[in-house]
């Protein structure tokens, strides 16, 4: 008893002082374990933040690449119409329903195309849209200013703000700036303007998918926490364009771009959005897993902290022993604790083939990937075949078969037929040689479905990149195209003569190259064009290419570089070779064409330029072959012409005097000179003619045949007419305030101005006796007409007391019809009839003849031209009214005339 109990109080020492001994361990241990917990919470969150943030700006991404893809894609579609109406601003309405529609058919959601010349809708398509919108100003408000204001600066498209549509769904302005000009420069010409859908833009796929899952939760793993892809995320947008003037969020709210969120910038045609993003919660919350997590570590406590208690109660003796075991069995239970904890997070599924049988051991993880129910750890040598897909037994097998043989690493992929679908699986492990020698495949499968479904869809996208590339190149190589060529005719538009003369110019000048350009112009197009419509127009256009095609040489530039002018572009050409060119040109276009049974006939002018040399500007070439081909039309058409500096002289000082005439008109440097006119029996001063002179500061008194044709050119020939009456009718009171009595007064009226509708208004206030003042129509050949102005002024001309002379009668074209229809008070024969009359009876015949046409119909007759006495005694003889020439005076101002009258006046009294 005493043995015994003293080895019982042994043992209770023993046990007591071990019991002692192992609580610091144990305090040592919780400690350790709070601080690895510590950490490793720490770590977890950082990590689960990360992966929010992550996860985001991923989301945030693909936001940003749909809308940016998105708003390419629609007004890349509106870069066809913009470049059309860049060649054609004049597009005509068919046409431009024509293109909207086709881009409005392929993108729906374009909702609305608009062209807007000079920052003004004009058009609008669909057409119910017109009422509406159609002159509406681009410039109205704030944001469709800075939106065109971009676009014009840029030269490209600018996204507008979010606009609200009639049918109260929402979209987004584009404006396209549009340019156009000549001679190298160009300028804006408007824009075309369109409505984008929000929903094709976007916003209505990645946005939508977003937002109706932003009430979801996050899912979370026993370990480290991750995201993954299915992170609530609250969105916003808003537009950046303008950094001076950021407006709200347009998609979402304010208060996300408050909250420290994720920004991604959108670079969008003329502009930028910002998208901010934040989880549902924000980025401080707390991961699912922390409770899991803090279980884990309490249990491990507990696995670590009770085999250290019992080790340390364990007799002295086998201290040593049960110490080290219990080392080995921490060790082995954690080991096996992380590794069924990385089985259990990966869900991997762990198997074994032995290569003598070919027997598999398999765990529950993989009976589950194979779709079966737990057989017991070996699925026999046909059971593992079950769902496996039939097309892929061989390959696993073989692959298998290889591995046997070659003893390397096994590797294999192979699909599972289940009811809910094809999983996809794979397989990786490699021979070990176990303690009994005994030679084995070991390794792991997993579930890959989710990869091969995103690889099958990356590889789809990337097809899709392609194709799309392949498109945008296509329609590239289309627009460089029609950028360049005329899309009637097929021809090099003027940007490609441009860009063939630019080469030229950049030319090496030790290798110089003599250019030539014909500029044509088709004659009588118009009238084609106006009588059996635009599409008869078109037919003789393509014809006219053809016929350009075929005659210019290999290497000639043919181009069309208005609506009928043609340009062709010679280099180094021959002796004779470009007056050959030119009459073969002109031979093939005057044979008739053929359309829809109606001959038509056309001819050609051609204008010809070559360059001088290696120095030539040849910019310059193109205006002097248009010098040329206008002297070719003024000449009669259908022929060539040359360019020459004496041309280029004449022009330049045609348009000198043009502007000085203008310049006169305003300077009020136009003045009357008066011829008079006598009695032919009495030789009494009976009238004058008010011949127009001017005034030029440099050169003196021009008389009208320095002027007059330029004048006309001018359309200013009625403006002369008014101030030669005005001052006419000045010099008469001042006449009149002398004591000189002036009979009557002539002056000249053209055409033109008999057709003036307010002609009558204006000589209403005039003061002056009935008979006083005449009008002389210089352009008789219009009075055969039927023009009703010119019929109702002739008539309130006579009215108001003003005699009517037909001016140069017997060369113009007036019947003896119109002298009944107008009645005039006298005729005056031209100078062309009363010359010759000396000494040519025929002529002598003439002027009679027409003398008793006037004495039959009551007209008198005045003869103009009279250049010696010896015409004075004809002309009175053959019984003319009244003479008028140089026999008795030239044409004089006012104040000579006033002096001569005094005199004369004087030496009868």
């Amino acid at each position: 008893m005493t043995w015994f109990g003293d080895s019982v109080r042994a043992k209770a020492a023993i046990a007591g002082r071990f019991t002692r001994s192992s609580i610091v361990p144990s305090l040592f241990a919780i400690l350790a374990l709070l601080a690895i917990g510590y950490v490793y919470q720490t770590q977890n969150s950082a990590n689960f933040r990360q992966a929010l943030k992550s996860d985001v700006e991923s989301t945030l991404s693909l936001v940003a690449a749909q809308i940016q893809a998105n708003i390419e894609s629609n007004t890349a579609a509106l870069s066809g119409l913009a470049n059309d109406v860049s060649l054609d601003g004049s597009i005509s309405p068919a046409r431009f329903e024509a293109i909207a529609t086709r881009i409005m058919r392929r993108n729906p959601g374009i909702r609305r195309i608009g062209l807007a010349p000079g920052g003004v809708l004009t058009r609008v398509m669909p057409a119910w849209e017109q009422a509406r919108i159609v002159g509406t100003r681009l410039d109205t408000f704030y944001s469709q200013r800075t939106a065109s204001r971009r676009a014009q600066t840029h030269g490209r498209a600018a996204l507008g703000s979010r606009i609200i549509l009639p049918d109260g769904t929402a979209g987004f302005d584009v404006y396209l700036p549009v340019f156009s000009g000549r001679g190298g420069s160009s300028g804006l010409w408007g824009f075309v303007e369109a409505v984008i859908d929000e929903e094709a833009i976007q916003l209505g796929t990645t946005l939508t998918a977003l937002s109706q899952r932003g009430n979801a939760a996050s899912r979370v793993s026993a370990g480290p926490v991750s995201t993954g892809r299915n992170t609530p995320i609250m969105l916003a947008i808003r537009d950046i364009s303008d950094p001076d003037n950021i407006g709200d969020a347009f998609v979402g709210r304010n208060a996300t771009f408050q909250a420290e969120p994720v920004l991604q910038d959108v670079a969008l045609p003329g502009g930028a959005w910002q998208i901010a993003g934040v989880p549902v919660g924000g980025f401080d919350q707390t991961p699912d897993n922390a409770h899991r997590i803090g279980l884990i570590l309490l249990l491990c406590g507990i696995v670590v902290i009770v085999p250290i208690v019992l080790t340390f109660g364990m007799m002295g003796e086998r201290r040593r022993a049960v110490a080290a075991l219990d080392r080995r069995n921490r060790e082995f239970v954690a080991m096996s604790q992380r590794l069924n904890l990385a089985l259990e997070c990966s869900r991997f599924g762990v198997w074994e083939i032995d290569l003598a049988t070919r027997q598999r051991s398999w765990d529950d993880r993989m009976y589950h990937l194979h779709g079966l129910a737990t057989g017991g750890g070996a699925p026999g040598s046909d059971g593992w075949k079950v769902h496996v897909h039939p097309d892929d037994l061989d390959e696993a097998e073989d692959a298998l078969t290889e591995t046997v043989m070659f003893l390397g690493r096994y590797q294999s992929d192979y699909r599972v037929v289940l009811p809910t679908g094809i999983r996809h699986i794979r397989h990786i492990g490699a021979v070990n040689l176990g303690p009994d020698h005994r030679k084995t495949v070991t390794g792991i499968s997993w579930d890959i479905t989710e990869d091969v479904h995103l690889t099958a869809a990356l590889r789809e996208a990337k097809a899709l990149a392609e194709a799309r590339t392949a498109e945008l190149a296509a329609a590239k190589d289309r627009i460089e195209h029609n950028a360049l060529h005329d899309p009637l005719t097929g021809l090099g538009n003027r940007r490609m003569l441009d860009a063939a003369l630019a080469a030229l110019s950049e030319r090496d000048p030790t290798a110089a190259t003599d250019v030539a350009l014909l500029h044509l112009d088709l004659d009588r197009f118009k009238q084609i064009n106006d009588t059996l419509g635009h599409a008869a127009g078109d037919a003789m256009l393509v014809h006219a290419s053809q016929v350009l095609q075929s005659e210019a040489g290999e290497g000639d530039l043919v181009a069309r570089i208005g609506g009928d002018e043609f340009i062709v572009l010679v280099e180094n050409p021959a002796s004779g070779e470009l007056e050959a060119l030119s009459e073969r040109i002109i031979a093939r276009m005057r044979q008739p064409v053929d359309f829809e049974g109606f001959a038509c006939r056309f001819g050609v002018s051609i204008g010809i330029a070559v360059s001088d040399g290696a120095d030539a500007d040849l910019r310059r070439l193109l205006v002097n072959a248009d010098i040329a081909l206008y002297r070719a039309k003024e000449k009669g058409r259908n022929r060539f012409e040359f360019f020459s500096e004496a041309l280029q002289c004449e022009i330049v000082n045609n348009k000198r005097i043009a502007d000085e005439i203008l310049e006169g008109i305003e300077n009020d440097e136009f003045t009357a000179w008066y011829q008079p006119q006598f009695d032919a029996e009495t030789l009494t001063l009976c009238g004058v003619e008010a011949l127009i002179r001017w005034n030029h500061p440099r050169e003196g008194v021009l008389t009208p045949d320095r002027f007059l044709s330029i004048a006309e050119d001018l359309n200013v020939v009625a403006t002369l007419d008014k101030i030669v009456m005005e001052r006419a009718l000045i010099d008469l009171m001042t006449w009149t305030a002398a004591g000189i009595s002036m009979p009557r007064i002539s002056v000249n009226v053209s055409a033109r101005r008999l057709s003036d509708e307010t002609l009558l208004a204006t000589l209403a206030g005039l003061s002056f006796r009935p008979g006083q003042l005449c009008f002389e129509l210089v352009e008789a050949i219009f009075l055969d007409g039927d023009d009703e102005m010119i019929t109702a002024n002739i008539a309130g001309i006579l009215a108001l007391g003003i005699d009517i002379e037909l001016d140069d009668f017997g060369t113009g074209h007036t019947s003896i019809v119109s002298l009944l229809k107008i009645k005039p008070k006298r005729l005056k024969i031209d100078r062309q009839l009363v010359s010759p009359i000396i000494n040519s009876p025929r002529e002598q015949a003439l002027v009679r003849a027409i003398i008793d046409i006037g004495r039959s119909l009551g007209i008198g007759i005045v003869a103009e031209g009279v250049e010696t006495l010896a015409h004075a005694e004809m002309l009175a003889v053959l019984g003319c009214d009244i003479l008028q020439g140089y026999a008795f005076s030239k044409p004089v101002t006012a104040e000579d005339l006033k002096r001569a009258a005094v005199l004369q006046w004087e030496l009868a009294s």
